[in-house]
């Protein structure tokens, strides 16, 4: 398990697409930069358990999935943090963002894009790949 300084980031894909949350408990999309203060912005803080919570700037909800963690479910807004573990892909402040305490029904679940073909693409939880770095997220300070 890696982990990030505490901190605020923009999280995202190798083609500049960052997850941005439009609303407070909207499902989380992953789109160009919108020039719209805090969308797209990420507070990280580590917990005691070396996991960390992402919460967004704008909107002071945290990057979640509805129930227990399945393949598929959607990524979303939340007031209540979910613990998410960060596990260290090949490049610096890249990680593989995975569901703590895994395996369920027999995969580790990840932040991924969702199966979805619609736009804007949605986020959801997928089975880890870790050799897939279509997977990763780039982790870019801002502050």
């Amino acid at each position: 398990m890696a982990s990030v300084p505490n901190g605020v980031y923009a999280i995202t894909k190798r083609n500049e697409q960052m997850i941005t949350l439009i609303d407070p408990k909207d499902l989380a999309t992953l789109l160009p930069p919108t020039g719209e203060s805090g969308q797209q912005e990420w507070q990280v803080e580590g917990r005691a358990d070396g996991n960390v919570t992402i919460k967004n700037l704008a909107h002071g909800t945290y990057l979640t999935y509805d129930s227990d963690p399945n393949v598929n479910e959607m990524i979303m807004g939340s007031t209540e943090p979910r613990p998410w573990a960060l596990y260290q892909a090949a490049e610096p402040f890249a990680f593989h963002v995975v569901v703590p305490g895994g395996p369920i029904e027999g995969d580790e679940l990840a932040l991924d894009l969702s199966l979805l073909r619609i736009f804007p693409p949605r986020l959801a939880l997928r089975p880890l790949e870790v050799n897939d770095q279509r997977q990763v997220w780039r982790f870019e300070s801002h502050e």
